[in-house]
């Protein structure tokens, strides 16, 4: 019964344990989106927050996209509900066990936006009436162009224009999900007045009928249905038509008013400053002229006599005209023969005849024709067509460019240097005294065309420019360009947008108004090269979501222009700069992704493609194993979790390659690999790595002695983890190397393993002996006068078998019982004495030094004469570590000696007698020494010495 009991109690906290296991097993996610608004487009970053250990992952994105990463990424360019789903796979005791969670996203569309007005075009101001068709709008924001804002949730709205111009309308609509757009339409609303214009100003005499043409343009094709005149004159009148006359009574100078009304009622008046001029005929009109005969071109004095006249009009018989103010006029007649000149007198516009007169102008009348030889442009052909030559007749042409007189009837001539040429032909008859010249301009020119540049972008413009052309000459210019198109204009420059890439040719045909000027062609082969680079690139053949894809470059640069700029934006909210992206770029999610490409070379000239990719959906799986670490030897059971077809890729040591579940045996370190492909040839491996913990190949340190109270080292190895017994005097019975300290013969012993899961060795054994440790004494402590010679003695139990001394400064002999030291300083010698065992004592003595000026020993008298004996005066002693100062004084208190920081017993740092080169006299003299002895005490000595000569 206790068993059954058990038995019952263990199967219920199983079933405890499964149950809370797989309730600590569960599917969870949450997300970040940019924008946060969710309007599309829209990239969501999920973060997985899933409980457990999971086996793998399946996201499904609710548009046919799915992923097996942990956090994929993934954008939305659609709106509408977006169902979530991620799938947890758990390993359980009864199997695989999948948890499953969703979310509802709502992604925002972003609005397409709509709007009109009922009139967009009138000649007046007005109020217009707007609507926005967009649909599910909360909020509308209008800028009218005028200066004008509203924000309103109405669709309708009005609006009053109060000025005329062109007005630029833009609305910004937020939905009910808080997504925005802006629709901006260019002069959507064009207030246009009509314009007036009316013939030119008329003049007469009083009464005077004038005649009116009036005309209107507007740009909305409203029609005028009336005008209204206002003469000036104080009468009016309104009339459906713009012409009529009216009749001026009085003398005077009238604006004209003119008003029109169009078909929806606009209204504009212009007034015509000083159209009409009446007035009084003038009295008593002549005029007289002299001489009354003349050679053509010869000046002939015209006097005009008037009463009230303000003007004069001239005709003079010989094609020529004039108006004026002035009443004595001189005038060249062009032509021959017996020529009759009329004149005007007016006054405000009304002119009355003179009576006529003649004139007789004799000789040759210079005339001539010019063309450009159109098969040799630098040539100009002239042709003389002067009236009234005979044979007799002189002909000089000058040509303008100091070049010599011509003297032929007709000529021809080539100019060299591109300008405006003023050319003459003189006329005369031989014997006579009339001559005549004729005058024409002439332009030579060698016609261009240039764009200022010879390469350009794809899609940007070029400037055309006539070059070397008189404008005044041309009728228009037709440019022929490269790719097909062409345009006729009156202006000498033209823009021209290069859609094409290559290299063109240009042709610029120039029509001049004078036909004598016949048509130049201008043509430029390879005239300019429109750059464009040829963006391209493709993918690896085969796309999984979450491994990386692999792009490869294909874009063409154009020649010699080498690519400066890398513009990628891959769809996953990754963007890169570089020839080709990371070979980490991944896709999460499977499906379609948009990847766009844009590069800009050295000139600044760009390309960009946009392809679709498609992402196949990934396996995933997952390799588990029973245990990670095995003992060497033993074996472990393997499983692979997947949705594909698995195969272990590690072969070493495995029951099966194509199998879920497998037995593995390593013999040592083993990464079983296992892979799962799908349907589509995606792949996705998974790894788990077993630990094969080797058997120990154990091995101690031999027997060793160690002397009482000092301690000795253990050495063990070739396991992992050891243990030591008995554990009496050891540092750390768990180590491989643990330090004892014994107090009596013992013997350890040592198993070992590599890893706890494994049982230990057999056991080895190592034996410590205890060996005694010798006594040593170094004698008694001394003090002694410094410079004095220090004997050492030592002593010891008689084991001891060596002796040695430290420190061995000084010493004669360290390694004796008995020393000799000629210490220099207080000194504390050590003497270690040494048994057969190795064991060893020490003990140690001091050495104190005593100093006075007793160590030091001068003389009181000495005799520099030069014969080796005490000629020089110089301090000795010993235990002296220096002399600090000597100096010696005479009598006087003179310094005759000084030296600084000397050693003692150095004659060659004493006094010789002498000062400054000379013999000192036979006599007593005063010295001080200051010095420091061994033990580095300060003393000073004076006193007295004879000098001797």
């Amino acid at each position: 019964m206790k068993y059954l009991q058990a038995k019952c109690l263990w199967t219920f906290l199983v079933f405890i344990l499964s149950v809370s296991n797989v309730l600590a097993q569960k599917a969870d996610f949450s997300y970040t989106a940019s924008s946060a608004n969710l309007c599309t487009p829209v990239e969501l970053t999920f973060k997985n927050t899933s409980t457990g250990t999971a086996l793998g992952y399946k996201w499904d994105f609710g548009d046919g996209r799915t992923s097996t990463e942990p956090n994929p990424q993934i954008t939305f360019t659609t709106g509408g509900i977006k169902r979530i789903t991620l799938e947890a796979q758990y390993y359980t005791p009864g199997g695989i066990n999948t948890s499953s969670y969703y979310k509802d996203i709502t992604i925002g569309g972003t609005p397409v936006i709509s709007f009109s007005a009922d009139v967009t075009k009138s000649c007046k101001t007005y109020t217009a009436n707007f609507t926005d068709a967009t649909p599910n709008i909360a909020t509308r924001v209008w800028d009218f162009g005028d200066g004008t804002t509203l924000t309103t949730s109405n669709p309708y709205i009005q609006h009053a224009y109060t000025k005329a111009g062109k007005f630029d309308v833009t609305l910004t609509v937020t939905s009910s999900s808080g997504c925005q757009a802006t629709l901006k339409k260019t002069e959507y609303i064009d207030i246009s007045l009509p314009d007036v214009v009316l013939s030119s100003p008329v003049s007469g005499c009083v009464p005077y009928n004038a005649v009116f043409t009036a005309t209107s343009t507007n740009s909305t094709n409203d029609p005028t249905t009336s005008y209204t005149w206002n003469f000036g004159d104080g009468q009016t009148v309104t009339q459906s038509g713009g012409n009529l006359t009216h009749q001026y009574t009085q003398t005077g100078t009238y604006d004209v008013g003119v008003t029109i009304t169009t078909g929806s009622g606009c209204t504009v008046t212009k007034t015509f400053s000083k159209q009409v001029r009446t007035g009084n005929p003038p009295g008593n009109v002549s005029f007289t002229l002299a001489p009354t005969a003349a050679c053509v071109g010869e000046p002939v004095r015209l006097i005009a006599s008037a009463r009230y006249a303000d003007s004069y009009s001239w005709d003079f018989g010989d094609g020529q005209t004039l108006i004026g103010l002035e009443n004595d006029i001189r005038h060249n007649f062009n032509a021959n023969g017996t020529l009759t000149v009329n004149m005007k007198a007016g006054n405000n516009g009304c002119y009355i005849a003179a009576t006529p007169a003649t004139v007789d102008i004799t000789g040759p009348i210079s005339q001539f024709n010019v063309i450009r030889d159109c098969n040799n442009k630098s040539q100009f052909i002239f042709t003389n067509s002067s009236s009234g030559i005979t044979a007799n007749t002189n002909f000089e042409w000058d040509f303008g460019d100091n070049t010599p007189i011509v003297k032929s009837r007709d000529a021809s001539h080539i100019y060299t240097v591109p300008g405006d040429y003023t050319v003459r032909l003189t006329i005369s008859e031989n014997g006579k005294a009339c001559s005549h010249s004729s005058y024409q301009k002439i332009y030579y020119f060698i016609p261009d065309f240039t764009s200022g540049v010879n390469a350009i972008c794809r899609g940007t413009k070029a400037t055309y420019e006539v070059l070397n052309v008189p404008l005044g000459l041309v009728s228009s210019y037709t440019w022929n360009f490269g790719d097909g198109t062409s345009m006729t204009t009156t202006s000498q420059t033209q823009i021209k947008t290069w859609n094409n890439a290559g290299l063109f040719a240009n042709q610029l045909v120039i029509h001049y108004k004078d036909p004598a000027y016949c048509d130049d062609v201008v043509t430029k082969t390879n005239d300019i090269n429109i750059l464009a680079p040829q963006a391209n690139f493709t993918t690896s053949s085969l796309l999984c979501a979450g491994q990386p894809v692999t792009f490869v470059n294909q874009t063409i640069p154009s020649p010699n222009i080498p690519i400066a700029n890398w513009q990628w934006d891959l769809g996953n909210g990754r963007s890169s700069t570089a020839l080709t992206p990371p070979p980490d770029t991944k896709f999460s999610a499977s499906g379609n992704q948009s990847v766009k490409l844009v590069v800009v070379d050295a000139r600044n000239c760009k390309d960009s493609i946009t392809k679709s990719i498609n992402i196949n959906p990934t396996p995933f799986v997952k390799a588990n194993a029973a245990q990670s670490k095995i003992c060497e030897g033993n074996s472990v059971s393997l499983k692979a979790i997947s949705d594909g077809t698995v195969q272990w890729l590690t072969t070493t040591n495995i029951s099966c390659n194509f199998c879920t579940d497998a037995i593995a045996n390593p013999t040592t370190n083993t990464r079983y690999i296992v892979q799962a492909s799908n349907v589509y040839g995606c792949m996705m491996k998974d790894s788990t790595d077993i630990t094969v913990v080797p058997k120990v190949n154990l091995t101690v340190s031999n027997d060793t002695i160690a002397c009482y109270g000092s301690s000795v080292q253990l050495k063990a190895a070739g396991a992992a983890y050891y243990k030591w017994t008995p554990v009496l005097g050891l540092t750390n019975d768990n180590v491989a190397d643990p330090v004892t300290t014994p107090i009596e013969d013992i013997t350890y012993q040592v198993t070992g393993t590599n890893d706890p899961i494994c049982p230990m060795s057999a056991p080895l054994s190592v034996k410590v002996e205890v060996k005694p440790v010798p006594q040593v004494y170094a004698g008694k402590d001394q003090t002694v006068m410094v410079g004095s010679i220090v004997s050492l003695r030592a002593s010891g139990s008689p084991d001891v078998i060596k002796y040695t001394w430290s420190p061995t400064e000084y010493l004669d002999n360290p390694n004796t019982p008995y020393a000799i030291a000629a210490v220099r300083k207080p000194m504390t010698y050590s003497v270690t004495g040494t048994n057969q065992y190795g064991c060893k004592k020490s003990d140690v003595v001091n050495i104190d030094l005593v100093c006075n000026s007793d160590v030091m020993y001068i003389p009181n008298t000495f005799s520099p004469n030069g014969d080796g004996v005490n000629d020089i005066f110089y301090v000795r002693g010993k235990g002296i570590n220096f002399i600090k100062s000597f100096r010696i004084f005479n009598r006087l208190g003179q310094e005759v000696f000084h030296r600084e920081k000397i050693n003692i017993d150095d004659i060659n740092a004493g006094w010789n007698g002498n000062y400054n080169g000379k013999p000192m006299p036979a006599d007593v003299y005063i010295y001080f020494v200051e010095a420091y002895c061994d033990t580095n005490e300060f003393f000073q000595l004076k006193g007295n010495v004879t000098l001797l000569r």
